[in-house]
């Protein structure tokens, strides 16, 4: 993670655009800031261009968001907890905006990438997050998840 004086929140997208992005081009003087790449959007499977400074189809998505995981449990979390769930690298991905802004705060049951291709692996990483933060999960969303997951190869 690049330590920077800006703010969390920034460094914490820059590393997302990072890891995410290929035909990636850092910053010159500054290595932590991200000018240029391109996302193969997992969601969608669109190929979407990144520039600096300009207005970008790209956001970080809460693989669970966080207003699910408010609902799952996070609201008894201390503030510092939150913080650290808010920028929790495992818990991010660069997805397409009007993707991540239709699937908003909805859970598993409620809400699955347009890309069958990405259930497998989308499943997995809401698991795994659920798993990681003891986040709870409702009857109709333990069982979206397990059909996405029958979707892995053997």
């Amino acid at each position: 993670m690049c330590i920077e004086s800006r703010k969390e929140v920034q460094i914490t997208r820059d590393d997302v655009l990072r890891r995410d992005l290929t035909e990636l081009r850092e910053g010159d003087r500054n290595r932590c800031v991200v000018l240029s790449g391109v996302l193969l959007d997992p969601y969608t499977g669109k190929r979407i261009p990144y520039t600096y400074r300009r207005a970008s189809q790209i956001q970080t998505d809460h693989v669970v968001a966080l207003g699910a995981a408010w609902r799952a449990g996070a609201y008894a979390w201390t503030p510092q907890r939150r913080l650290e769930y808010a920028n929790d690298l495992d818990v991010l991905l660069a997805v397409d905006k009007q993707t991540n802004q239709d699937k908003g705060s909805r859970t598993a049951d409620k809400w699955r990438p347009p890309r069958r291709a990405y259930w497998c692996e989308y499943a997995r990483r809401c698991t795994g997050i659920k798993a990681k933060y003891a986040l709870s999960v409702t009857g109709p969303e333990k069982r979206a998840l397990q059909e996405m997951l029958a979707d892995c190869p053997q």
